[in-house]
């Protein structure tokens, strides 16, 4: 399978996911805390997290804030956010195999620029040697020749579709003039 077939196939595999209900925020996470209870018993409890940018004045590491309650680990806020990460996590791990194959992809293209060499000749006639070209600074990533590829599809399509009208439309007048050089030589003229 070539690259922009896998990266297609991993876009999809993110797509299914998202599919599967709620994909968590970034840098959010389970937190636990234990309230002791008379008697000696301890009940655990739980809470969605999120990390709380920095402030810009003070030095101090980010501080975390609680964005939910989720309660007990059989409960189902606890269960929904749970999984929820667990989408997350498995989106960013495709995400970062999609930056890995895109980057593979640029590196292949590189290779391929750089090896494709052309030879040019000076006004003198004598030749300058091979020169090569340079890779372009800014080339689209696989998925986006692919992008490229499907507008580049449908453009040609509608093109095709225009000619036919065209033929149409010619196929068409070449009748009516045939029609009307047909009744004038009825009328005699």
């Amino acid at each position: 399978m070539d690259i922009a077939a896998r990266i297609a196939a991993l876009y999809q595999q993110i797509e299914q996911i998202f599919s599967e209900g709620e994909v968590a925020a970034p840098n959010t996470w389970i937190s636990s805390f234990v309230v002791p209870k008379p008697g000696g018993k301890h009940y655990t409890y739980y809470r969605l997290m999120e990390a709380a940018p920095k402030s810009r004045s003070s030095g101090k590491k980010k501080a975390a804030k609680m964005k939910r309650y989720l309660g007990i680990r059989k409960s189902p806020k606890y269960k929904r956010a749970e999984a929820a990460i667990a989408r997350r996590n498995q989106i960013q791990v495709l995400t970062r195999r999609i930056k890995q194959l895109e980057l593979l992809a640029l590196k292949e293209e590189e290779q391929k620029a750089t090896a494709t060499s052309t030879h040019s000749v000076v006004s003198g006639g004598y030749p300058t040697g091979s020169i090569t070209q340079p890779p372009l600074t800014n080339q689209p990533t696989v998925w986006q020749w692919q992008q490229l590829q499907q507008e580049l599809n449908r453009l040609n399509q509608h093109t095709q579709q225009l000619v036919e009208a065209l033929n149409q439309e010619r196929r068409f007048r070449e009748a009516m003039i045939q029609e009307i050089e047909r009744l004038k030589a009825a009328m005699g003229r």
